[in-house]
Formats: C-alpha cells, sequence, structure tokens
C-alpha cells in the first residue's frame, strides 16, 4: 500500500509539474507577442468593428493599425485584453502539451505492443521457412532473413511505415490535445476576443468580470461557447500540424550532422537535447506552416466570436454565411486580412513557447522519454 501511495504521489508532481511547464510556455510567450495578437485579431474583424453610427472601420495597414491603437490608448493599450489572454493560455497550453505528450505516449505504448507481435510472428515465420526451404551450404533460408536484417539495421534506413506511424501519431495526438483544450478553455478565450476587440471610447465591457456577467445576462451560457464549431475547425488541425511538423524537425535535427554544433548534451543522460537555437527554429517553423494553412478558418471565427457584440440578431450568420458574404463583399484576400501580424507574432511566439516547454522541463526535472 505504501508503495502504491508513493507511486501515485510520483505521477501527481510529475503531472503537476508538466503542466505547469505547459502553462508558463504559453503564458511567456502570449505576453511577448500580445500587440502583434490584438493587431491581427481587429484586421480579422475590421468590417465588423462599427456601430450602428457608423463609426469609421479599423486601419488597413500594418503601421496605422499600430498607430490608431496607441492614438487612443496609449502604449499599454497594445497589451489590451492581455491579462485574459494569459488567464486563458496558462490552461490552455498547460492542457494542450500535457494531452499531447501523455496521448503520444498512450499511442507509442500501443504501437510498441503491435511491434512486439509482429516480431514475434515474424521469427515464427523465419523458422517454418528455414525449415521448408533447404539450406545450400551456409545460404539458408535462416541466414539470409538474418543477413538481410543487419545488412538494413547497418544501412539506418528504417520502413516507410515505421516513419509514417510514427509522424501519424504526432499528428494525431495534437489533434486530440487541440479539441480538449479549446472544450475546456473555450469561455475565456471569448471573453479575450471581445475585449481585445473593443476600441477606446467605445468599451462594451469594463473588465474580465463584467464580460462573463454581462454576457450570460444577455446570451445565456450558450453564449460562451459562440463560435466554438470554427473555433474546432481551426484548432484541431493547427495543433495537429505544429505537433507533427515541430516533433519530425526535431528529430531530424538532433540526427543530422549538420546540425552537430547546434547541439548540447545533456549532462546526467548524456544524450544529444537541441540548443536554444534549434528548438526556437523548429517552433517557429511549426507555427508557420499550421497558421498558413489554418488561417482563414481563425478569420471566420473570430467574427462569429464577436458577432453577437457588434451586428443585431437578425443579421447575424451561421459560420458558412460569413465566409460566403465575407468573400462575396470583400473579396478572398479578406480571409488572410491580418496574415502578416499574425506570422509576424506566431513565429516568434510558437518558437518561444516551445523552447520555454523544453527549458522548464530541464529546469524543473519533468521525467519524459521525449
Amino acid at each position: 500500500m505504501e508503495g502504491n501511495s508513493r507511486l501515485i504521489e510520483n505521477r501527481t508532481v510529475e503531472a503537476a509539474k508538466q503542466l505547469f511547464c505547459g502553462g508558463i510556455a504559453g503564458s511567456v510567450a502570449k505576453t511577448i507577442t500580445a500587440p502583434l495578437s490584438r493587431l491581427t485579431i481587429l484586421f480579422q474583424v475590421h468590417s465588423m468593428v462599427t456601430t450602428k453610427h457608423d463609426r469609421p472601420k479599423f486601419s488597413m495597414t500594418l503601421k496605422g493599425g499600430f498607430n490608431k491603437i496607441v492614438e487612443r490608448g496609449g502604449l499599454r493599450s497594445l497589451w489590451r485584453g492581455n491579462m485574459t489572454s494569459v488567464l486563458h493560455r496558462f490552461p490552455y497550453s498547460a492542457i494542450n502539451f500535457f494531452v499531447y505528450e501523455n496521448t503520444l505516449d498512450i499511442l507509442t505504448g500501443m504501437k510498441v505492443d503491435h511491434n512486439e507481435k509482429v516480431e514475434t510472428v515474424g521469427n515464427l515465420a523465419r523458422r517454418i521457412t528455414a525449415r521448408i526451404i533447404p539450406k545450400d551450404g551456409e545460404g539458408g533460408a535462416e541466414e539470409y532473413y538474418e543477413q538481410h536484417r543487419q545488412q538494413q539495421q547497418q544501412q539506418h534506413q528504417p520502413s516507410y511505415s515505421e516513419d509514417n506511424t510514427s509522424a501519424s501519431h504526432k499528428f494525431l495526438a495534437g489533434a486530440v490535445a487541440g479539441s480538449v483544450a479549446v472544450s475546456a478553455c473555450y469561455p475565456l478565450d471569448l471573453v479575450r476576443t471581445r475585449l481585445t476587440t473593443q476600441l477606446e471610447g467605445h468599451e462594451h465591457y469594463r473588465g474580465i468580470r463584467d464580460a462573463f456577467r454581462k454576457i450570460y445576462q444577455t446570451e445565456g451560457l450558450l453564449g460562451f461557447y459562440s463560435g466554438i464549431a470554427p473555433t474546432m475547425l481551426v484548432a484541431v488541425p493547427n495543433f495537429a500540424i505544429s505537433y507533427s511538423v515541430y516533433g519530425t524537425l526535431k528529430e531530424y535535427t538532433l540526427d543530422d550532422e549538420l546540425f552537430y554544433n547546434l547541439r548540447r548534451i545533456d549532462a546526467d543522460s548524456g544524450e544529444p537535447k537541441l540548443g536554444f537555437f534549434l528548438t526556437v527554429l523548429c517552433g517557429a517553423c511549426s507555427g508557420f506552416v499550421a497558421t498558413s494553412l489554418t488561417f482563414p478558418f481563425d478569420t471566420i471565427r473570430r467574427r462569429m466570436q464577436i458577432q453577437n457584440l457588434h451586428v443585431d440578431p437578425e443579421h447575424r450568420l451561421s459560420s458558412a454565411e460569413q465566409l460566403t458574404r465575407l468573400v462575396r463583399n470583400e473579396g478572398l484576400s479578406s480571409l488572410y486580412r491580418g496574415l502578416t501580424p499574425e506570422m509576424l507574432k506566431v513565429v516568434p511566439m510558437v518558437g518561444t513557447m516551445f523552447m520555454v516547454y523544453e527549458w522548464s522541463k530541464d529546469v524543473l526535472d519533468v521525467k519524459h522519454n521525449r
């Protein structure tokens, strides 16, 4: 009993440390890039951030957008809504990394069990074949299979199916992590978006608590999940792509001699690890690829999140209607409005997030296979 209690306690401590690492990584990265995050959202909802009294629309240029925000609220207004962002990002990133790592562990365990079964069947088939096929001197089937296996190991040529399975595991684990994190933290994301899109002098909410109270009073509990469907369409593929790209690049840079001088050696295990630059680079590349592929869906989800605030009830649209009307009225390029500040934000943010996560795991000595 004492042994079981100690095991449970150790696992609880490790889980808490892992959750903290994910949460702090997301919070630091989000705070650093908060001004660009706010600018991106304002660009995305450009044609909706207006009152019923024809308030001028938001700026169409990057410089003009920054100037308008600073002119109306000062430099501090660039971080408007960041407290809500951190309150959302800490549990969001904590859950995300935790679910990803543990889902990947489960999938990897399933793969190990599968490989053991395949190996057992392979050994049996090899021995049966060796008995059936007559040996010719030293060239029997048993030796042939063994020589072939050794040649493959010496050439370091893993089969396509093994690489493909590994990539698919990362993709699936990322998708599961994204869906769980979104479901758990969506109300905070909704409030963050609405606070961020408020321009100075036209505030509808006075703060986080006021936003939660007014949304509940005017829209009910379901109001906190307005736009969750398009958010899932963004988050699930985004994290699936991001984690799989990061994991693949991480493995590649650890194996390729080209990056030898940029790696570091773990003092305890003696195993090679990504250095600061490689971690940021792999994370930045994963964020760039994922954002490029999912940004149009992100534009639609932002518009869905704020339409209850800026659009009369009789004129509110579904996700499909938002997409159709936006493209018809403002062109296909409107789906990518705000992509420039988003990329300027995502590349350092995701790179920083993975770097802080890996660093904090080392500092707290989080026990993990990867």
